[in-house]
This record gives C-alpha cells, structure tokens and sequence, in this order.
C-alpha cells in the first residue's frame, strides 16, 4: 500500500551528495506549484537536492511518462495525478527523496501500549544517530466466509486510519518539541514475522527497534515472539525493548562474546556505534574453563587495541558459571554493573533446531530485564 503522510527529516546530511530531481511538465501554475512546493519542503530539512523542470515533449517520450506532470528521481517515477492535490503529490517526492537520501530507525506499530514505548524509545536512538525515524504496519489478513472478506477491509482501513492520525500527532508534538525530525509510516499486507523481515532487510533501514510483552508460556518458548523471530532472521541489527525499560542513550552495553566475535564484520559495527556515543562496552565471556577465556581475551584485545586502536573504553572479563541459562547470567551481571543495554550475537536456526537446541537468544527476548541488541550472523 502507498506510504502514508509524514516525512522523515535529517539531523546531519553534510557528506550526502545532491540528488537531482527532474519534473516534467508543460510550463503553467500546476508546474511552477509542485516545483517551488517541493524545493521548499526540502529546503526545511536541508536536503541537498536540485529540482530541473523539462518542458519538452520529447523528452516526455524518452523518459517514457504516459502523462505530466511527473517527478523522475533516479528510476523512480511519481506521477502527479489530474484529481490530485500538489500537497499530496509533494509529500510523495519528499518522503522519497528523504528515505534514499539518508538511512531510519524502523518500529513495528500495532497500536499497543510496548509498540507505543519502542516508538519512544525509538525517536531517541534516531534523534542520537542521527537518523530518520518510520513505522510500519503488518495487516495480517482475515478470511470471514460470512461476510465475503468485508470484515478484513473494515479492519484494513481502521488500521491504515490509526496510522495516519498516529503520524500526524507525533510529527505535531515533535515540531512542538522544536525537533526537525519528522516520522513517516507504511502499512503493509502479510504475515506479520517474515513480512516485517522482508520489508527491514530491502528497506534504508539502519536499526529496528521492536516492543516486547512481559508474557513467558510454553508456546511463547517454542514458536518464540514477533521480536525474537524478527531479531533471528534479520540480517540488521534489531534493538527489543522491554515496556519498562530507561529512555536514555546506552553508556554502558554487555556484550556476551565468544570467538564468533573475532570471526565476523559485527564488531567493527559495534565499535563504530561505540565510539560515536562514547560507549563502554563490558565484553563478558560465560565460561568454566580460565585457559579458553585467557586465549578469547588476547585475540579481543589485539582485535581492540592493537589492530583497531579503539577509542571508546572497554573492560574484557570472565563469569565463571556454567550452571544458569547463559542469557540470566548476562542480565544479572548487567543489573549488577548497572548496564543500560545487552547485546548478543545470534545465528539462524531451522524450526527443526529450535525444537533440538534451544536459543539463548530467543529464550532472553522472551522477557528481558534492559533493552537487548541482536546483531546477526550470516551462515
């Protein structure tokens, strides 16, 4: 379904390049509207972007339009329709130019009280970042044999109707707030898990951060949640947040490691986010064993200090317990160390291993104590 209103603003896009707009039109009001309309709408947020009008038809031709007038962005065309306003035809090519131009935040948004506090929590992380902020919706679909499908399309427009007056409340607190960043919000068709990791994973999205309800049951541990699920599958960084949790930047993470770490791209991404919020991070290794943690921590350390040179402050130390689930270990040490978040590294698994092995993971977004950071590995 078509993006909704409400566009996504930039807090710093100095090192973008201008991205170059054509519109295509017949010189008259119509065309002078939508042209001087857009480059104010992105002059606001400081979007880089030339506007060139093209007036002649056949260029219309080439660039294979069957009407004007109409944006061409790259590939991407947006059509003004005849019976449509300038406002929404303007808003169409700001939310997309703002979308390629730089990366967001994503929420999944079902309207309830966690999806509301991820939201939060979320124009945190992306007023921090410095990044876009959008929503989506999943609209799992209803089969009604009575009504012949009429019951799912009243549900399909109040869903979309919630959205809407979702994003423009926000976006109007947030400019009461004096904040330029501005939410935008899809409402998608589909079975809410895959379909949320299909649209994160082709999306300009940088980071999902996903609410979890505080309910632990043997289904719940088997099939495992929307957030656990999502998190597994995802080839991004996903952040669950427990309804409770501060609303506040990390300064200190828990990041359960194992020589995985060392083998994988994640930790230079987890560096990178280190060191431009000022981040220590707590690498905790669960163990029995003193000479396996003594030979992890000096390939860490020459990873950290010696072939990175990090910047940011880090601690590398052992737990040595074996007989706790590895994730209550983790939560208890960053209860007691007074961490802001955890981060742990997950590997995909077939349904027939979950049943066989079951996922640290998994078992810990089921009900975490802090915000949690799955970071994926491939293969």
């Amino acid at each position: 379904m078509p993006a909704l209103k409400g566009i996504n603003s930039p807090t710093n896009l100095l090192f973008r390049q201008p991205m170059k707009i054509e519109l295509y039109s017949v010189k008259g009001f119509t065309a002078s509207a939508l042209k001087q309309k857009v480059e104010e709408e992105l002059r606001k947020d400081h979007l880089t972007c030339t506007v060139d009008e093209i007036n002649h038809v056949d260029q219309f031709i080439k660039a294979a339009l069957v009407s004007v007038p109409a944006f061409k962005i790259g590939n991407k065309i947006i059509p003004h329709p005849e019976k449509g306003t300038i406002e929404e035809t303007v808003s169409k090519v700001v939310q997309y130019v703002r979308e390629k131009h730089f990366p967001s935040v994503l929420v999944p948004m079902d309207f309830s009280e966690e999806s509301m506090y991820a939201l939060t929590y979320a124009e945190m992380m992306a007023e921090h970042l410095g990044l876009g902020l959008t929503l989506v919706h999943i609209h799992r679909p209803i089969y009604d044999p009575v009504s012949a499908g009429a019951l799912d399309v009243q549900f399909l427009h109040g869903s979309n109707q919630r959205l809407e007056e979702l994003v423009e409340s926000y976006n109007a607190t947030l400019e009461e707030k004096g904040s330029s960043l501005r939410i935008s919000a899809y409402l998608e068709i589909g079975e809410p898990s895959s379909g949320l990791v299909d649209f994160f994973d082709k999306g300009n999205y940088e980071l999902m951060v996903i609410g979890t309800k505080a309910v632990d049951n043997a289904m719940r541990r088997l099939f495992g949640t929307v957030s656990s699920s999502v998190s597994r599958k995802s080839r991004k960084p996903v952040v669950v947040v427990p309804a409770q949790g501060q609303l506040s930047f990390p300064k200190k993470i828990v990041v359960g490691f194992t020589e995985e770490l060392m083998l994988a791209d994640v930790l230079e991404d987890i560096l990178t986010f280190g060191e431009q919020s000022n981040v220590f991070f707590d690498f905790i290794h669960v163990t029995d064993d003193q000479k396996t943690f003594e030979s992890l921590r000096t390939k860490l350390y020459d990873k950290l200090v010696i072939d990175r040179n990090v910047s940011c402050g880090f601690a590398i130390r052992p737990v040595f317990e074996k007989s706790q689930p590895v994730d209550e270990i983790l939560f208890s040490y960053a209860a007691e160390s007074k961490a802001d978040m955890v981060m742990f590294i997950t590997h995909p698994r077939t349904f027939a291993e979950n049943l066989l092995h079951p996922s640290v993971t998994k078992r810990a977004l089921t009900h975490p104590e802090v915000p949690v950071m799955i970071y994926h590995l491939e293969g």
